[in-house]
């Protein structure tokens, strides 16, 4: 497989990951999954959107970094560049918050959590640590806190990846095992519920995250010998029945299924399963923006629906139809205004 290309089905992975957790929030304010009947769980369960892209970003980071398995060398650039895909949008989104806070103040207008907003929190936020235990709430940009912890997975990747490239592709998959078997323990002790952030984050994190990059190892090996599409069609099964069910670590071994089956489909050189869509493709590059974006657009509809004395749920076409369009717009801003010239700016620099 060419390392740089880039991977469709993985890509609209992205963009089902972000509109899964972004849905899950707005149930929060609407409870419009009541009209789902015994599908209602799987808007429930949204929040593990996020455990499809710990996976997936320990998986392509293996993928499309070889070099590493070999030598730290490469480490410094790997962790800039890493650094530069994240942290323009995230510094965005916290000067956006800080200036809508300052204006609230001026009119006499708080945010619903005052306390999100504190000095302290605002230096581990700019810090990226916030997400490693030393909070145990959301704060500023909260879904950021997984963008943290993913921070963390860099900086421990060419250390981890080397341990794990050492080893033959089957202890790979004992290793596999091994991540299934710890998320076993995690949800167990937290009430069979994955929806963990900060501090628990972290080690439902790492261990999605070790998972991703155990699974590298076992494609080349797999990819000729599997039915492909229909261990993808089964995979998907489990994710919705496990989100149902309310059974999360059914449906984070269902995630972890159709990743695989998507990176063989391609290390095979089998045609995208899910076709190269533009929509899909432009929804999926602006995923993480997007991910980004929603607390922002949640701040600003809730303040004017409390300017209204409006309640969500009794407006719930004008509360959804304003998140979408707010985020859309805000998550379009950021990607071609900051993530993007930012991106390449840092591609050109460190190339040179």
């Amino acid at each position: 497989m060419n390392a740089k290309h880039e991977i469709t089905d993985l890509t609209a992975c992205r963009a089902f990951f972000a509109g899964w957790v972004f849905l899950y929030h707005v149930d929060l304010y609407l409870n419009l999954s009541q009209w789902l009947g015994p599908f209602s769980g799987f808007i429930h369960h949204g929040y593990m959107g996020v455990d499809g892209f710990f996976m997936l970003s320990g998986l392509i980071l293996a993928q499309v970094h070889p070099e590493l398995a070999q030598s730290f060398r490469g480490s410094f650039k790997f962790w800039a560049r890493r650094l530069a895909r994240i942290y323009p949008v995230h510094l965005a989104t916290i000067v956006i918050l800080g200036g809508l806070f300052l204006a609230g103040l001026a009119h006499g207008l708080l945010p619903r959590a005052p306390y999100r907003f504190t000095s302290l929190s605002l230096i581990e936020n700019l810090l990226l640590i916030h997400g490693w235990g030393f909070a145990n709430q959301g704060t500023w940009n909260y879904p950021s806190w997984s963008v943290s912890t993913e921070w963390a997975g860099y900086l421990l990747f060419p250390g981890l990846w080397m341990l794990i490239a050492y080893f033959e592709w089957y202890v790979g998959m004992q290793f596999v095992i091994a991540g299934f078997a710890v998320l076993g323990l995690i949800v167990t002790r937290h009430h069979y519920n994955l929806n963990l952030t900060f501090g628990d984050g972290l080690w439902r994190f790492l261990t999605e995250f070790i998972i991703g990059m155990s699974t590298a190892r076992m494609v080349p090996v797999w990819a000729d010998n599997v039915p492909l599409k229909l261990f993808a069609g089964a995979a998907f099964c489990l994710v919705v029945l496990g989100a149902c069910a309310g059974y999360d670590w059914l449906s984070v071994l269902g995630l972890w299924g159709i990743l695989i089956a998507f990176v063989m489909q391609d290390d095979a050189h089998y045609p995208p399963m899910l076709g190269s869509w533009r929509v899909l493709r432009w929804l999926g590059r602006l995923s993480y923006s997007f991910y980004m974006s929603f607390a922002v657009a949640e701040l600003l509809i809730s303040q004017a629906f409390r300017h209204l004395a409006w309640a969500p749920a009794s407006h719930p076409f004008t509360f959804g139809v304003g998140m979408v369009a707010v985020t859309f717009a805000l998550a379009s801003v950021l990607y071609y205004g900051v993530e993007t010239p930012c991106r390449r700016t840092a591609d050109r620099w460190l190339d040179a």
